[in-house]
This record gives structure tokens, C-alpha cells and sequence, in this order.
């Protein structure tokens, strides 16, 4: 399992309030104004989902789930070069640790996709091809 992440600044804000603030957020006047800052550090925010299972005695990576969350996608997925780089380096990460592995293999669908013909399309980008039924893989 695997949770990829960005690294966000942790900052607070201090509002000093006018003593009659406006009522309505369209009235020309501020019901206050920034009076002081203060950056705490990084915090890790969670991006999406990643996840695998090595069968040692196939040697065989199946990848069951590799993605950014929706808000993060917003081209079709075989267009998405962040989505292709995310799923890249997953792999890269598996095959270091799993080097005896020969083939890698994941569901010809996924629920993150539009239709099963977008996630394909995807797949073979990233050099997948039909495996068996209901799975398409790569020989390594």
C-alpha cells in the first residue's frame, strides 16, 4: 500500500477584526485584516492511493490500484502525464523490491476511469497488453 503525497506549508493566520464589520460579504468595507503570520512547517497531504501484491511463486506483481484522487485528474486518463509518471514510479518502487518479479499484471478495469476502453487505452501506454481474462500485463 502506498499513499502518495505533497508536501503543503502549515500557516496561520491572525484576523484582527474592525469593531463594526460589514454584514454582507458584497459591502464595500473589510471586516478586518491580516495582523500576523506564521509558517509551522510541512505537513504531508495525501493525493491518491497505491496498491500492490507480490505473488513470489508466479513472480508476479499485480497492481490493483494506482491513482490520484478526481479532483487531481483532470485530463482523460492516457492524455494525464502526471497519472502515467504516478503509476511509472510505482512500479519502479515494486521492481526494487520485488527484483525476482518477471511479470506485472493489474484488472483490464477501474472505476477511476470514464469507460473500460479509456483505462485500457491507458494500460497500453504504459505498455500493458491483454494478459488473460480480465487482466492485461507486461513480461519484464
Amino acid at each position: 500500500m502506498m499513499h502518495p503525497y505533497v508536501r503543503e506549508p502549515k500557516l496561520t493566520f491572525t484576523v484582527g477584526l474592525y469593531p463594526k464589520p460589514k454584514h454582507y460579504a458584497d459591502q464595500e468595507s473589510p471586516i478586518g485584516e491580516v495582523i500576523g503570520s506564521h509558517h509551522e512547517g510541512f505537513r504531508e497531504a495525501q493525493v491518491g492511493n497505491a496498491q500492490a501484491w507480490y505473488y513470489p511463486t508466479d513472480k508476479t506483481i499485480v497492481l490493483w490500484e494506482c491513482f490520484f484522487d478526481d479532483r487531481f485528474r483532470k485530463l482523460p486518463l492516457p492524455e494525464d502525464a502526471n497519472m502515467q509518471k504516478l503509476w511509472q514510479s510505482f512500479e519502479r518502487y515494486l521492481l526494487t523490491k520485488f527484483p525476482q518479479a518477471s511479470t506485472l499484471a493489474t484488472p483490464f478495469n477501474d472505476p477511476i476511469a470514464e469507460s473500460i476502453d479509456e483505462y485500457q487505452a491507458f494500460l497500453k501506454t504504459l505498455g500493458y497488453s491483454p494478459l488473460v481474462q480480465g487482466a492485461f500485463g507486461k513480461t519484464l
